[in-house]
C-alpha cells in the first residue's frame, strides 16, 4: 500500500484509515524467485481488519504518565509504548534508537500523530525534545553547532560519549541495546 501524506489536522479528523501494509486486511500470496510460495494471510499489523482507528491522544498521555515523570514500566498497548519510548528518546532519558517501538506500530497511518505527541510529552516532562536527535546527528551525517549544544536545554545523554540511559527503567526486552 502506498503511504499518503496527511497533515496532523487531517489525521485528527479521520476516524479510521486503511492499514499501510496490507490490502483490505490481507497480505497477498507471493511467489519468490526460488519457487517458494507464501500463502495469503491476515495482516499481522492491523490484525486482519484492514484499518486503524484514530488514537485517543489524551488517553495515551494519561497511560504513560508517572508520579513525577513518565511511568517507569513499559506500557503494553503498542501505541502507548511507542509514545512512551519515543518521549524518553527525545527527552534524553534513553537515547538508544527506539527500533522495537517502531516495529510495534508498523502499518499505522496515525504514526505522525503519535510522533507529535511523543515530542510534546518530551518537552513537557524533560524540557527538551532534541536529546536523541542531537546524540545521533553525527552518526547520521549531520552537524550540530556548538552554539546550539551550549544554548539548548540538553541533558548529558545528548552529548557524544555521554550516558545512554539516565535512569534504571530500561525495559528487559531492550536490554541488548546496552551490550
Amino acid at each position: 500500500m502506498a503511504k499518503i501524506k496527511r497533515t496532523l489536522a487531517e489525521l485528527l479528523n479521520l476516524p479510521t484509515l486503511p492499514c499501510e501494509r496490507c490490502e483490505a486486511g490481507t497480505i497477498p500470496a507471493k511467489t519468490y524467485s526460488d519457487g517458494f510460495t507464501m500463502k495469503a494471510r491476515p495482516c499481522p499489523y492491523c490484525g486482519g481488519s484492514g484499518t486503524f482507528s484514530c488514537p485517543d491522544l489524551p488517553a495515551i498521555a494519561r497511560a504513560i504518565k508517572g508520579r513525577k515523570l513518565l511511568r517507569s514500566k513499559r506500557p503494553e498497548p503498542a501505541r502507548e509504548y511507542y509514545v512512551w519510548r519515543f518521549a524518553r528518546f527525545h527527552g534524553g532519558q534513553d537515547v538508544c534508537l527506539p527500533m522495537a517501538a517502531s516495529f510495534d506500530i508498523e502499518g499505522d497511518p496515525y504514526r505522525p500523530l503519535l510522533d507529535a505527541l511523543s515530542e510534546l510529552v518530551a518537552r513537557k516532562v524533560y524540557g527538551s525534545d532534541m536529546a536523541g536527535a542531537v546524540r545521533w546527528a553525527h552518526a547520521m551525517g549531520h552537524e550540530v553547532s556548538d552554539a546550539y549544544i551550549k544554548g539548548g536545554n540538553l541533558p548529558p545523554s545528548a552529548m557524544p560519549g555521554g550516558p545512554v540511559v539516565m535512569d534504571t527503567h530500561k525495559p528487559f526486552m531492550e536490554a541488548l541495546e546496552l551490550v
